[in-house]
């Protein structure tokens, strides 16, 4: 952490609205929850409040975010408050995203170039030009792409593993360049893996927590004379499914992928609110790319022509909604969403919203994220019901929008 912050504000007094800085000590720190890897300074007035969070190095742009609107809120007491974040650089999705903040709170961000003179440099508020990035990511092969590089015979075997897995309810398949993986929701139970112009299939349990039951189902498929799976791949196959599904009965599975499997099911309610789940269609064109792999993390839905986007928070509330204001701005900022269809080739339109799908502890700490926003509308929360796990969603709560 630079420990010349004080001197740098004041060599650059007048790209500031206060002066006179003090720096929050780290006891103050750590009982504000504030993330320790940032510095903190407040100056102003009682009807003027302002603030600094500055990162020497390029840092998590979330946590960021988060620790420039706790700080700010700290500050502000229901006054107005300005928080200006300094850091060596900024996505120009962080900048949009920042550009959502409101309230009582103006945020604005400061380039810190060590080696410059001056070293501090405000970014404008009103931003023009390189505001599309349109090649952020390549869209998944298909089936009849995958397959393209194997010989005439694997091409066949790969329609049979095609049709297998199409014919058993609640599995879906993430096609990759080298893979292909086959999920019960969130959950790997087989895999596809190039080698040349052949591929190898296996099962895969790693979720499964006792490692005698892991080794029993892991077992290679292989396409026979017959034209069908070898025996013993298609009763693991059986085995897991079964496994699953009676973790699912009784309540076992973690919240994550009990959830996950649902949405994708677009069970209970699901399909009455939003429509049916949509794959998420993209790869990231390139490796830094991380945004268009975690959007795929997220649920997408189709219905009537429209897409709805749900976002399942179920840890880490206030870290999740900040992500998700970056990962919205990704969203509006390239041409992801531009010409997605549904599956019978229809355009989708997206409302701009992404629903925050929530358990009744983190409601609370979601409100104060819309106290932080122009524009809260464009995060409903929705919050599920006390005993969700045991009733698939049939009783969904209605949305607590502002």
């Amino acid at each position: 952490m630079n420990s010349d912050w004080g001197q740098t504000w004041d060599e650059h007094a007048d790209l500031f609205v206060a002066r006179n800085w003090q720096e929050c000590p780290s006891e103050k720190k750590k009982a504000w929850h504030l993330p320790n890897k940032f510095a903190y300074f407040q100056a102003g007035e009682t009807a003027l409040r302002v603030g600094i969070v500055a990162s020497a190095a390029i840092p998590r742009e979330e946590e960021l975010l988060l620790a420039g609107v706790m700080w700010g809120n700290r500050l502000s007491n229901g006054a107005k408050t300005v928080i200006y974040f300094v850091a060596p650089d900024f996505s120009p999705f962080f900048l949009e995203a920042m550009g959502k903040i409101g309230g009582v709170l103006n945020a604005r961000a400061v380039y810190w170039r060590e080696r410059l003179t001056p070293s501090l440099y405000l970014v404008p508020e009103q931003r023009t030009g390189g505001s599309d990035y349109p090649t952020l990511g390549e869209l998944r092969p298909t089936w009849r792409t995958w397959g393209q590089g194997l010989n005439p015979v694997a091409r066949q075997q790969l329609e049979v593993v095609r049709d297998y897995f199409a014919g058993i309810e609640g599995i879906r398949c993430v096609l990759k360049a080298q893979q292909i993986a086959f999920l019960w929701g969130h959950l790997e139970i087989a895999e596809i893996v190039r080698r040349g112009k052949k591929f190898e299939l296996g099962t895969k349990a790693k979720w499964e927590k006792d490692p005698e039951l892991m080794g029993l189902w892991q077992k290679a498929g292989w396409v026979e004379a017959s034209g069908h799976l070898n025996r013993e791949f298609r009763q693991s196959v059986d085995k897991i499914i079964i496994q699953l599904r009676g973790l699912e009965e009784r309540g076992l599975l973690k919240a994550r992928d009990l959830l996950g499997f649902w949405l994708y099911q677009s069970a209970g309610v699901v399909s009455t609110l939003w429509g049916k789940a949509w794959e998420w269609p993209w790869l990231p064109a390139e490796r830094g790319h991380n945004w268009v792999t975690v959007l795929g993390q997220w649920h997408y839905f189709a219905a009537d022509g429209q897409m709805s986007i749900v976002l399942p928070v179920l840890e880490r509330p206030m870290s999740e909604a900040s992500l998700s204001l970056i990962l919205a701005a990704v969203l509006e900022k390239s041409a992801l969403l531009s010409a997605v269809t549904d599956d019978e080739g229809r355009r989708l339109e997206w409302d701009g919203r992404v629903q925050w799908l929530t358990l009744p502890e983190w409601e609370q700490d979601l409100r104060r994220w819309h106290c932080w926003l122009k524009a809260p509308e464009q995060f409903p929360i929705w919050v599920l019901p006390e005993g969700w796990q045991k009733e698939r969603l049939e009783n969904l709560s209605g949305s607590f929008s502002p």
